[in-house]
Order: C-alpha cells, then structure tokens, then sequence
C-alpha cells in the first residue's frame, strides 16, 4: 500500500495546474482500477496500449511503480493528449501519446491493451468491431484489460449513468450518446478456447457499476 500511495502522490506532482494535481491525486486514491492494472502488468514482457488514455495516469502510474515496457496510449481529446505529453516528455521515458479516434480503425499493435470506461461512448455496432479487433491485437500470453460498466437495471448502473451525463455537462468528457454494453456484448469476443477469462469488480468507495474484465490470450 506504501508503494501504490508513493506512486499517487508522485505522478498528481507531475502536473502544473493546481486544479488537475487535485484531480489526479484523488482519482489515483479513490480508482482500484490503477493497482489492479499494476498487478496484471507488472510481470508482463509485452509493450501495452492504452486506448482511450485520457491525460495518461495508466500509463504515469506504471512507470511510478517500476513497469519498464514500452507504453502508449491515445485519445480524442487534444486537451488531455497535451497535458499526457507535457508531463511525458519531462519525466519519463518510454512513453507516447498521440490523438486518434477509436471509432476509426484500431493502430496497427501487438502486445496487452487496456481499455478503461470507454465502450459506452461508442456505437454498439463499433464496440463489436472495436473488441473484435482488440482481440487479434493480442498475442499468446498478452492480455486485455477491459473496464466498463454492464447495462443492468441495478442501482449502481444508474448511479453511474448520472455521473457519465454530469461528465459530459461540465464538458470533461466527450459528448455524445451513451451506449453502455450488455456483460454478454463485452466477453463474446473472447471464446474459452483461446482466452483465460477473469472479472472482477473495480468500483472501490464509488456507487458505481465498473467492472474489470481481463483476457488473456492462451499460449
């Protein structure tokens, strides 16, 4: 817990607006989400790709705790990409950002992926392709990552709902039509024979739906 704590306050310092310190340091704290990453990746040899990375806390969180692969990410918003950039270019190495946008064809990658809260700002019929080729993207013994919150009538599926709404009012988050996936819709990309399947929840102190899916690509 020392090290994960260390590693919260470490990258929120690499931020220049005061605001954004603030931010960081309490997403960091309060999202199970990070450690969670860390565990699966710590061991990993492969490079990652964080799709949808937004100001790049994965992959800074990473590199705090000792993860040495090579790590890129992309996003559509210009404004997060800059600030990833900025922090990148002037305390690590190893990592790039770029703006892209994922409903257009996944960049061409081999290695683990991570995907956190971003299939419910797509098109159903573009999250299908979308996992579909996240799915050829990863090599025998890589891994996706895959957090979102499951279409459900529970309270915490609304509860997260309203917070994606309030997101996109204040303008942090791109707006456009909310599609979240059915738990059936994220996994059916990934068959048994050829993916070693485990869930979990990832919505720590919060009232929210996340789950955590990771796939691993069989050797």
């Amino acid at each position: 817990m020392a090290d994960h704590e260390l590693a919260c306050q470490r990258v929120a310092a690499r931020f220049r607006k005061p605001w954004l310190r603030h931010y960081v340091g309490s997403k960091l704290r309060s999202d199970p989400l990070f450690a969670a990453a860390y565990d699966a990746l710590q061991a990993s040899v492969r490079p990652v790709l964080d799709v949808g990375c937004g100001v790049g806390l994965l992959a800074f969180y990473l590199r705090e705790r000792g993860v040495t692969l090579p790590l890129s990410g992309f996003d559509i918003d210009a404004r997060k990409i800059r600030e990833a950039k900025t922090v990148a270019t002037e305390c690590y190495d190893g990592l790039a950002f770029f703006e892209h946008d994922v409903q257009k064809s996944l960049p061409k990658f081999s290695g683990s992926v991570a995907v956190f809260d971003l299939l419910h700002y797509l098109p159903l019929e573009r999250q299908e392709t979308l996992l579909a080729e996240l799915a050829a993207a990863i090599p025998p013994g890589g891994m996706l990552l895959l957090r979102d919150c499951p279409r459900d009538d529970s309270a915490r599926f609304w509860m997260t709902y309203a917070g994606e709404k309030f997101a996109q009012a204040i303008s942090w988050n791109v707006g456009v039509p909310l599609h979240f996936p059915t738990r059936r819709s994220m996994t059916e990309s990934f068959p048994q024979a050829e993916f070693d399947h485990h869930e979990q929840p990832a919505w720590g102190r919060t009232p929210f739906n996340n789950r955590l899916f990771i796939f691993r690509r069989k050797m």
